[in-house]
């Protein structure tokens, strides 16, 4: 087994023949890695964050924190060595790449410093949604105005602080914005009080925002409420290994009936992917058929729906509707490259239902996406002749993954 790049550019993916007992390690959390960042931003003093996921994702937020003049080294650690109260007036130009952590945490975080700040990101990222918290934002005091288009970046925001208090947030598109709201609240006089419109997409991810910012010295109420006059504390974070990662490990053990240890994990860990464990359980000793919601946890939609295609029977995914506004159009994405595959799909705005069967390999396109690269790989440990066109799109979250994987032999 391992990985053969090939002349085009195209990574073809041998399968295992035999199954395996391996030990992996993955990349540090790209959830706790960004959080982390914004964190130490915050905080007076130098912050090192150990054992940090070192990915196109963690570089866009260390440039934009760069751009606006915080020294930040990178080593085999991270360290924030200023804050934003060492940020002066003037104009800042910030990119985003394609990181949608990145462009949501940062701009309630422009809001709070001096100057004019321009923020944008690649195309498919300012496309991505972010009327919501502009909006809850606005209602804070902040100014923004939209360069381009109405509810995308780019956007240059003028204000320095924003006031706190009460705001009203609809929840049903990204978990971020909530996240973004929550970590920079510290900052703001009056606190904060968050008050969701609607259900909460991938609330999860909002309790570990939560739970990681009551580490680091600041208060949190159980309804997103953080009381004024904090400070975050916190000098040193340790980064944990990054689940949504560790996911696809889990799904070749599962497929190739494999003994697959990840090294570095959390068994605790409040990160939503840990929950995909849960999902592999309730398939049995093989691959079977599942009814599932996975809003909690979407980025391992896409590695469930591979296994799914080998399942004798039909699964449905409910809660799918978030990973419309991803990367990609996940949803269309998986439905094409799966239909390659001869396996039949259909879906409603929330629900990917997969009848799963014999599944032929094919050649998979990745639409920019790390997810689509990463999941259509699994399918590889089984099936010979699965090609990758673009594998180079992991470096987004987990840059050494072809690396891993090939050590698996």
């Amino acid at each position: 087994m391992g990985v053969c790049a090939r002349l085009d550019g195209t990574m073809e993916i041998l399968p295992l023949t035999t199954p395996v007992y391996a030990k992996v390690r993955v990349p540090g959390s790209k959830s706790y890695t960004n959080r982390a960042l914004i964190m130490a931003a915050l905080t007076k003093g130098p912050v090192c964050l150990k054992n940090p996921l070192y990915s196109e994702d963690t570089e866009a937020m260390i440039g934009c924190l760069r751009g606006l003049g915080l020294r930040v080294e990178t080593e085999d650690q991270i360290v924030v060595q200023d804050d934003v109260g060492t940020i002066q007036e003037g104009r800042y130009e910030l990119f985003a790449r394609d990181s949608g952590t990145t462009a949501r945490f940062m701009l309630p975080l422009l809001c709070v410093v001096p100057g004019v700040k321009i923020l944008r990101g690649s195309q498919r990222l300012n496309e991505r949604p972010i009327h919501d918290l502009v909006e809850a934002l606005r209602s804070l005091g902040a100014e923004i105005a939209y360069l381009r288009k109405e509810g995308e970046l780019p956007v240059r925001v003028t204000s320095s602080s924003l006031r706190g208090g009460g705001v009203e947030l609809k929840g049903d598109l990204s978990s971020q914005f909530c996240s973004a709201l929550l970590l920079v609240a510290p900052a703001l006089a009056e606190g904060l009080r968050i008050h969701l419109q609607g259900p909460l997409v991938s609330m999860p991810y909002v309790d570990m925002t939560a739970a990681f910012m009551r580490e680091a010295g600041v208060e949190v109420s159980g309804e997103y409420r953080v009381p004024p006059l904090q400070r975050y504390q916190k000098k040193q974070y340790e980064i944990e290994g990054d689940f949504s990662s560790a996911g696809y490990f889990f799904a070749i053990a599962k497929l190739t009936k494999s003994t697959i240890t990840v090294e570095n994990l959390n068994p605790n860990s409040l990160q939503a992917d840990r929950q995909f464990l849960g999902v592999l359980e309730k398939m049995g000793t093989g691959i079977a058929a599942l009814d599932v919601n996975m809003e909690d946890c979407p980025d391992q939609v896409m590695t469930l729906a591979v296994l799914a295609a080998f399942a004798k029977g039909v699964t449905r995914i409910s809660g799918v509707r978030s990973l419309r506004v991803k990367e990609t159009e996940r949803v269309v994405a998986l439905k094409t490259e799966l239909g390659k595959m001869g396996i039949r799909t259909e879906d409603t705005h929330d629900t990917l239902t997969i009848y799963g069967g014999e599944p032929r390999a094919a050649e998979i396109n990745t639409y920019g996406d790390h997810r689509i690269a990463m999941a259509f790989a699994v399918a590889g440990m089984r099936l010979p002749g699965m090609v990758i066109r673009h594998p180079e799109v992991v470096r987004k979250t987990f840059p050494n993954f072809w690396d891993v994987l090939r050590g698996l032999a």
